[in-house]
């Protein structure tokens, strides 16, 4: 059995002292301890933008498809009981009582009060309600989120977090080093460009949780760790940013990637 819920709860105190663990990747002393939790063995997420309005190529699915065909595929599926990062974070503006998604064979050894198995339609309409409450969901594996609920076994577990700009421990991601930032890969074929309706007024800039877009000469301009949630094209009240895909095939290619990482049957 995983971590009971008051060893769990001791846990989350740890929460302020997320910008820290990024930033002992960049410590030559630290930094090993810093990378057991932040290397390519441990850690691989990708979000998932997830506008009505993305363009895609004729003929191709929603960035969301893969969140759903892993869904559909895994073996468990498991709802945390609250958010760690919204708990933690004291969030105020969404539901911090909305938990992430975990799903594979490890989620059975989970403290049942610590998270609920549930079912796999139940899992989707979880992803579901994040999506309409304005959560931008990413999916991947990161063995932190396995040394939190006190599970051995974080190669059978993948973690669906659905995320909220405030607090997600994602925020903190832009004081790590290069090769941990890198670790958070944007999902093949998204691109994400402004457009000629950019006034330079900033407000994709305050909602970029990863500090790559800035404001240059009254235009946006989006940084090259451009990470393709979206946000910003959702924060935009003018149509100044879109994301858009270039391949069709981009799916199967983010699909084969993180399957090759995490197995959730």
């Amino acid at each position: 059995m995983g971590r009971s819920r008051k060893s769990f709860d001791r846990l989350l105190k740890g929460y302020r002292y997320k910008d820290l663990v990024f930033r002992m990747t960049k410590v030559p002393v630290l930094r090993t301890l810093g990378q057991r939790f932040l290397d390519a063995d441990s850690l691989t997420l990708t979000y998932v933008p997830v506008l009505e309005d993305i363009e895609l190529p004729p003929g191709a699915v929603a960035p969301v498809s893969v969140i759903e065909h892993f869904i559909n595929e895994a073996s468990h599926h498991l709802i945390l009981n609250r958010c760690p990062c919204r708990s933690g974070g004291e969030c105020r503006d969404f539901d911090p009582q909305f938990g992430c998604t975990f799903i594979g064979p490890a989620v059975t050894d989970v403290d049942p009060e610590v998270g609920t198995l549930v079912t796999k339609q139940e899992a989707l309409d979880h992803l579901r309600e994040a999506t309409e409450a304005g959560l931008v969901s990413c999916l991947g594996k990161f063995k932190g989120d396995a040394v939190m609920m006190g599970l051995k076994d974080h190669k059978r577990l993948m973690t669906i977090c659905h995320c909220c700009p405030c607090c997600c421990i994602s925020t903190s991601m832009h004081h790590a080093s290069r090769d941990a930032r890198d670790l958070l890969v944007r999902m093949e074929g998204v691109r994400v460009e402004v457009t000629d309706e950019c006034n330079g007024c900033g407000l994709c800039v305050e909602s970029c949780i990863f500090k790559q877009v800035t404001v240059t000469d009254g235009t946006a301009v989006i940084g090259e760790e451009c990470k393709g949630c979206g946000r910003c094209a959702m924060t935009c009240r003018r149509g100044g940013v879109r994301v858009f895909v270039e391949d069709p095939a981009y799916i199967d290619e983010c699909i084969e990637r993180i399957a090759s990482r995490v197995q959730v049957n």
